[in-house]
């Protein structure tokens, strides 16, 4: 009998000290590098208690019985390594620790971001660099990397040390027309859970973006016009691009070979019309070259009229001739055509 009530109290010893839950107020503590926190250890669900304390090198307390609450505070912190123990201490000398989620950090001396190439081309990739000096604790670091206000990378770093380190970042990016002018940063945080506890973040200088692209024509590619002979025409070959186009302006017709216009070297080219065929508009800058086709045609309706009168003088000459085949003899003379001839009174004969 003895040895079960010996058993039983051995076994509900043991069961109450391994169900006592030590809790804390915060969950978590995080500590400016030189600065305090405070925290608070509570227990529940425990019997057979002697007393609790804390264990750490700023704000150890020691045991303190007859308690299941125990405040402390951290003061003037300046170890990267800090653990804190809360411990619960029962009447068997069995003891029971739990250690408090504890950071100390260190906002970044400087977050810095060189000068990305200058220039850029459109369609291409570059490497862009954020340098972090002196951040702790590692593993917390989170870099974001923005453009034109809208971040298009995160990194987090992989190391985990929690004393101040110096960090390079970099990553790619792929810039388009439309990038020319935008300014990208980098921003470096420390990123706690609950972010509420996160410390303010860093960013680096901003720089704009020069992004040269080839020249693309603001109207159509390419245009067919009809124009009247001697009227004045405009070919407009204006284009956008970076840096700003040069252009050159080139003529064909439909019986000579290609020639360069002399002179003619702005967007758009003005002249009094006087041959069909295909003008062309070359827009060029370091990026590259683009073309543009004018094909300029007299109106159809020209033609016709044009057409029709010819075939009328033709009609008429052939008739022309004709008729003086028939009318003039092979002797040079003229003949013509006889009929009834009666006499009259003044000439009987």
């Amino acid at each position: 009998m003895r040895l079960f009530m010996l058993v039983t109290f051995i076994l509900f010893s043991g069961k109450s000290a391994h169900s006592c839950e030590i809790r804390f107020n915060p969950p978590k503590v995080f500590v400016k590098y030189g600065g305090s926190a405070a925290a608070s250890c509570y227990i529940s669900q425990c019997n057979d208690i002697a007393g609790m304390g804390w264990e750490s090198s700023f704000g150890g307390t020691g045991l303190k019985e007859g308690i299941s609450t125990l405040n402390t505070t951290f003061d003037k912190v300046t170890d990267w390594n800090v653990d804190p123990k809360c411990f619960v201490s029962f009447l068997n000398d069995e003891q029971i620790p739990k250690k408090l989620p504890f950071t100390v950090y260190k906002i970044p001396d400087k977050v810095s971001m060189p000068k990305p190439k200058d220039p850029m081309r459109a369609t291409y990739s570059y490497d862009l660099q954020c340098d972090v000096k002196d951040v702790a604790p590692a593993n917390s670091l989170v870099i974001s990397w923005y453009k034109g206000n809208k971040m298009f990378h995160e990194q987090n770093s992989t190391r985990q040390d929690r004393s101040p380190v110096d960090e390079t970042f970099t990553t790619k990016l792929k810039v388009d027309v439309e990038d020319n002018g935008k300014e990208v940063w980098c921003e470096a945080r420390l990123k706690f859970v609950p972010e509420g506890q996160s410390p303010p973040l860093n960013r680096s200088e901003i720089h704009v973006l020069k992004v040269f692209y080839p020249p693309a024509f603001a109207e159509p590619q390419n245009e067919t016009l009809e124009k009247n002979a001697g009227s004045k025409i405009s070919l407009n070959g204006t284009a956008e691009g970076n840096p700003t186009p040069i252009y050159s302006w080139h003529f064909k017709g439909p019986t000579q070979p290609e020639i360069q216009m002399e002179n003619e070297t702005g967007s758009i080219l003005s002249l009094e019309f006087r041959n069909p065929g295909l003008y062309t508009c070359k827009a060029s800058n370091v990026a590259g070259t683009t073309t543009k086709y004018f094909q300029v045609d007299t109106p159809t309706g020209d033609r016709t009229t044009f057409i029709a009168i010819l075939v009328v003088f033709v009609v008429v000459g052939v008739l022309i001739f004709i008729g003086g085949i028939y009318m003039v003899k092979s002797t040079g003379t003229c003949a013509l055509p006889k009929g009834n001839y009666e006499p009259t009174s003044s000439n009987p004969n």
